[in-house]
């Protein structure tokens, strides 16, 4: 998809679609954000942060069901009796509406982009579980469910590039339900990354 996404001076959310077609949706209407969330549904990773996070503030996901949902980015640290550390990110959901959800699988952007290449960057990707891998998740009223994710060695050297861009470099978790809720997690700085890994 090569959709493209902004906010215009009106505050609205802008998306112009690959056939042409665009799309305005003024974020202070919960049914057109519950709409534009189920209509995208997986396709949520193409739209920029800031959209993202505009959406999340402004949904009144109260409007039905109360509460919503948690969601708490975390890093794991695998000790061994030789003293080895083996780094993971941890990511637990609690369900806090007092009905069922079902929760898609959990993507991430960082911040800044990350260049893979000259005039190619890019700031949303999605990690494979260890555990719990089956989407989408239900969870009933008060159930979490925990995810952890290997750092793998490679990956170290893209969290520094991001990292000597900007210090307030950060990793962030999103997840959205089949009734149209987005759900974000809190901001994990990368300099405290490479804090638990050293």
């Amino acid at each position: 998809m090569e959709n493209k996404a902004h906010i215009d001076g009106n505050g609205n959310i802008v998306i112009q679609g690959v056939d042409g077609a665009t799309i305005t949706i003024n974020p202070d209407n919960s049914k057109e954000l519950r709409q534009l969330i189920m209509d995208l549904g997986s396709r949520l990773t193409d739209l920029p942060k800031d959209i993202l996070e505009m959406i999340q503030e402004n949904q009144d996901v109260n409007s039905e069901v109360e509460n919503g949902a948690n969601m708490y980015l975390t890093v794991l640290a695998e000790m061994h009796m030789s003293g080895y550390k083996r780094l993971k990110f941890g990511l637990t959901i609690t369900n806090l509406t007092k009905e069922n959800r079902y929760f898609g699988q959990p993507f991430f952007k960082i911040y800044p982009k990350y260049e893979f290449s000259e005039g190619f960057e890019h700031d949303t990707f999605i990690m494979i579980p260890e555990a719990n891998n089956n989407f989408p998740k239900k969870l009933e009223y008060g159930e979490q469910v925990s995810y952890s994710y290997e750092i793998k060695d490679g990956a170290y050297d893209m969290y520094q590039s991001i990292l000597d861009k900007d210090d307030s470099a950060n990793i962030q978790a999103f997840s959205n339900t089949t009734v149209g809720e987005l759900y974000e997690s809190n901001q994990f700085s990368i300099k405290k990354l490479f804090e638990y890994k050293n």
